[in-house]
């Protein structure tokens, strides 16, 4: 019974000791370095206790290390001794519930399982496992024998999963020829540098996978890189509002603000200075402008007789949102309203908000600053009205020729991949594969 006690009473000290932990992202280039410094912190003299929770992924795994926040500046100190990456824990990344733990000789790293190293020796508890029957503690101490726990015997991976790694290793081999950057291209996409510093670049499409936050940091730096060699007919489309605005901060960036550049953000401090989603596009012939309106209105589930009214509506003169809800009115007198009922919904949904409504009500045209300029455009695709605007200058910047699009953040669910046609200059974030790919990056 006194047994039973302890090991139902240790939850709640294992609940209080997980709560104080402060979690990091570890990565590192060589496995030692991290194992030695994880094994000097589980010890008395030190911690005394960490944890870590190992997620293994198709393409990219991820491993963190929790240690007491009495200890993070001397695991800090560790890690630039040792030489491996910590970044902190992610919002989005959710540490599992405490479950019972086992004393392992080693980690199961085809698995995904949280760990408590004590003195050196590991406990596992596999996540989502359906062993709840046992003995278990929640909270283990240290083995009194050597047999239960051999402290030589667990490592991290020498050859890890990406995701682990802080660059990628190549196999062992060297990039490919095709990869390798003889000298800058803007027809090309930067991809980084291999392990022994040599620039790489593709052309083509490119599909990006990764945390939102480490794929925006990687594009931020390729991204300025590539304007540094040229900006020209380059447009960057970010729907999670942590690309674009770091960009700007960039210096290749910021000396091109104004007539070289155009820079939208809608929700951000500065001053509202408009945004036509109905805008031609360079180029763009009156008949593609009308099609791409209607397959604009149509992917808001307008009404057939409202997408009938668009074309008319161009040829009378309208160009622009404001100008569209006039004419609506007018058309509306001659008896045609299921057609403006339909489109006149939409146009309120996408001006319900005040600060939409005042974008949209100063209607400039964004895409006129290509292919001489470039188009840097950031809304936060947080609701259906904003994710609109996104799909408006997905649209706007396909018909632009010889166009080089980022696009990050996108909400693609329901878009329709053939608006994309035969578009070879694309780099997608986090999006669905791209046919005719050219290479796909994990970026952790």
């Amino acid at each position: 019974m006194k047994l039973l006690q302890k090991l139902f009473s240790d939850r709640g000290v294992r609940e209080k000791w997980d709560a104080g932990l402060i979690w990091f992202r570890l990565r590192y280039r060589e496995a030692d370095g991290p194992t030695r410094c994880i094994k000097l912190l589980s010890r008395p003299q030190a911690c005394g206790r960490v944890a870590l929770y190992h997620r293994p992924g198709e393409k990219v795994s991820q491993l963190y290390l929790g240690v007491p926040e009495t200890h993070v500046r001397l695991l800090q100190r560790m890690a630039a001794d040792f030489g491996f990456s910590l970044k902190p824990k992610s919002l989005a990344a959710a540490i599992p519930v405490a479950q019972r733990m086992t004393a392992v000789p080693d980690l199961p790293w085809d698995k995904p399982f949280v760990a408590h190293i004590v003195n050196e020796c590991a406990f596992v508890s596999l996540v989502d496992s359906k062993d709840k029957t046992g003995l278990r503690p929640y909270l283990p101490q240290l083995p009194s024998t050597k047999q239960e726990c051999d402290p030589v015997a667990w490592h991290l991976p020498d050859e890890p999963l990406p995701g682990l790694m802080v660059q990628p290793s190549w196999n062992g081999r060297q990039p490919p020829a095709q990869l390798v950057a003889d000298e800058p291209d803007p027809r090309r996409w930067l991809l980084g540098r291999s392990q022994s510093g040599v620039p790489l670049h593709v052309a083509g499409r490119v599909n990006i996978y990764g945390r939102r936050e480490a794929v925006a940091d990687w594009l931020v730096h390729q991204v300025a890189q590539m304007v540094a060699v040229s900006h020209a007919n380059l447009v960057v489309i970010d729907g999670a509002g942590d690309l674009v605005p770091k960009l700007k901060r960039k210096a290749a960036i910021t000396r091109l603000l104004g007539e070289r550049l155009a820079y939208v953000d809608i929700d951000g401090v500065s001053l509202t200075n408009g945004f036509n989603p109905l805008a031609a596009a360079p180029g763009e012939t009156e008949e593609a402008t009308a099609l791409r309106w209607q397959r604009w209105f149509q992917g808001m589930n307008v009404h057939p007789q409202g997408i009938q009214l668009l074309a008319p509506a161009r040829q009378d003169g309208v160009a622009d949102i404001p100008s569209l809800r006039k004419w609506l009115k007018q058309a509306e007198r001659t008896g045609q309203y299921t057609a403006v009922s339909s489109l006149g919904l939409v146009l309120n949904r996408l001006t319900a908000n005040r600060s939409l409504r005042e974008w949209l009500e100063w209607p400039a045209n964004r895409f006129d600053v290509l292919p001489e300029g470039a188009l840097f455009f950031a809304v936060k695709g947080t609701d259906w009205a904003r994710q609109q605007l996104l799909r408006a200058v997905l649209l706007g910047a396909l018909p632009v020729r010889g166009v080089r699009l980022i696009v990050h953040g996108f909400p693609w669910k329901g878009v329709d991949l053939d608006a994309l046609g035969g578009h070879d200059q694309l780099v997608i974030s986090n999006g669905p594969l791209l046919p005719h790919l050219s290479i796909q990056v994990l970026s952790f």
